[in-house]
């Protein structure tokens, strides 16, 4: 290097290190993403569901966030206090955030926030939590405390940006006030990128934000494109017309002979198929569905039959490539701590039991059910395990009748409880690290959906677990009561715990992922190539 040029570099870095450090280059080029849904592509908190993470986590910011252990960190508030076991929670807010239309981000944005999720009519999957608070304390513009009738001990779970479906992101009140609908087409946050186009059902578009106070992205757009089927999102990754795409465990070997890599979220989502109907105190409530039939002896034989008839092994080496574990129990991953051998031991493969408690059920012909295939946000590979057990469930006699269906379709029935006798695969993210959180958002009599069972024991459950505040009890209580509760009332079909996967194109570099988080994220942290 010439002298003259290393001086004149040397003072430029001087100069830098003088304004606080030197400026990282501005960000560039585009870094494109196919999945295989958006969610409901709703913008406003009382209008998303809970699994619209993909798209809305670049727009929108938390109070908290996770580091690389897992552990709350913060993210718009700067520190938190629990006292009261649990029941006053106090956040001091981060100054000098801005939303994207410059406005200062204050504590009047959380309250309003947190009223619009809560209020009634929300689709918000948190709202019943949310209506738990007694009151919300604007102290002074960055100081906010939120009070609970009881004990809620893992609030802190709810307000974080670092776990899959982290429903509780802080909007613009004066935004949203100067007219919803105008929020709905142009909305705005705190996050990185801001907001350009949505072309829905086909394209979300974002710009990075270069000032932006927690991470500049280093790409200058973040396109997401919808792309249902996996093998046209195969194809796009290997053509370059995508950087980065959802893929499920059977394409690994498939990405790696066209020399692409993968990124591995391990141990992510617990998949089981839900047997809709399970709600007997509400209107849509149907005694006609063989597993949700008022005669509980014979509606747990129809269930236990439902599981005899699936190999789960077979479905995790050869639906979902191997990159997984089958276990015995809803929502319970092979690596918790409240896990036992007894609730990892899947339910055996046995067509010729299934077909007998069938006959005893009241069912020796079998009976006709619907099987939903939807792909939701994060879990392309759905549609492919409801097919598989469906014709397993064909070789005991049970008449399946598939139905493709768009998750933004089904949101409106799980809301509305309106899918009795209609089966469907899922996929339960880690919303939460225990697994009586996600429960509370979806196997509860108070919550907003239903996406497993309604039933009082479970309900007793989650309202001791949610006001204790001993970690140790409450492993306890989920290993040697409700784990065990759950194996033998059987209300779904457990498949096992598995992985999420991204192919990833020559364009990207680093990308730092948060342990647990199912969905792919971190967009501003992904370096290019």
């Amino acid at each position: 290097m010439p002298r003259q040029l290393s001086i004149a570099l040397i003072a430029t870095l001087l100069f830098g290190v003088a304004l606080g450090g030197v400026a990282e280059a501005k960000p560039e080029g585009t870094l494109t993403v196919a999945v295989a849904t958006f969610g409901n592509e709703r913008w406003l908190p009382n209008l998303y569901v809970g699994a619209e993470d993909v798209v809305l986590k670049p727009l929108l910011e938390n109070l908290l966030n996770r580091d690389a252990k897992g552990n709350l960190i913060p993210m718009l508030a700067e520190k938190w206090q629990v006292s009261d076991g649990g029941k006053t929670w106090r956040f001091q807010l981060r100054k000098g955030v801005k939303f994207h239309n410059g406005a200062e981000f204050t504590a009047e944005d959380v309250r309003y926030t947190f009223s619009l999720m809560a209020k009634e009519g929300s689709a918000n999957s948190l709202a019943p939590e949310f209506r738990q608070i007694k009151s919300m304390e604007v102290e002074n513009p960055h100081t906010i405390t939120i009070r609970f009738e009881r004990p809620f001990v893992t609030f802190g779970n709810r307000v974080t940006h670092g776990l899959f479906s982290s429903m509780a992101y802080i909007q613009s009140k004066k935004h949203i006030e100067a007219g919803e609908q105008a929020a709905e087409r142009l909305p705005i946050g705190t996050g990185p990128w801001k907001f350009v186009e949505h072309v829905r059902g086909d394209r979300i578009v974002y710009e990075a934000v270069e000032n932006h106070w927690r991470a500049v992205p280093h790409f200058k757009r973040l396109v997401f494109i919808k792309v249902p089927e996996v093998a046209t999102r195969m194809a796009m990754l290997r053509a370059g017309s995508a950087d980065v795409v959802e893929v499920s465990g059977e394409y690994v070997d498939e990405l790696k002979k066209v020399g692409m890599r993968t990124l591995v979220m391990p141990n992510v989502s617990a998949i089981w198929i839900i047997l809709g109907g399970q709600w007997p105190t509400k209107p849509s409530y149907d005694p006609k569905v063989p597993w949700a039939q008022q005669d509980a002896e014979k509606a747990r034989k129809v269930r236990m039959a439902l599981n005899l008839a699936i190999d789960k092994k077979a479905i995790m080496e050869r639906v979902l490539g191997g990159v997984g574990t089958a276990v015995g129990t809803v929502n319970y991953y092979p690596t918790d701590p409240w896990i036992s051998d007894a609730l990892l031991k899947p339910v055996a493969y046995d067509p010729a039991q299934a077909k007998k408690l069938l006959a005893e059920a009241g069912y020796p012909n079998g009976f006709e059910v619907t099987m939903n295939l939807t792909a939701w946000p994060g879990r392309g590979f759905l549609p492919d395990v409801g097919e598989a057990v469906a014709t397993y469930w064909e070789k005991i006699g049970i008449k399946v009748k598939r139905r493709p269906v768009d998750r933004a379709i089904f949101a409106a029935d799980f809301r509305a409880r309106s899918y009795a006798g209609v089966t469907l695969a899922y996929a339960g993210p880690i919303i939460a690290p225990e697994p009586w959180e996600l429960f509370q958002r979806i196997a509860y009599t108070k919550a907003p959906v239903h996406l497993l069972v309604e039933h009082p024991k479970l309900d007793q459950f989650i309202d001791r677990l949610s006001g204790e505040a001993s970690l140790a009890e409450r492993t306890r209580i989920m290993r040697e009561e409700m784990g065990p509760w759950l194996y033998d009332y059987m209300p779904g079909i457990a498949i096992g715990a598995t992985h999420s996967i991204a192919g990833v194109g020559p364009k990207v570099g680093d990308w730092p992922l948060i342990p647990g988080h199912m969905g792919i994220h971190n967009w501003e942290y992904v370096t290019r190539k």
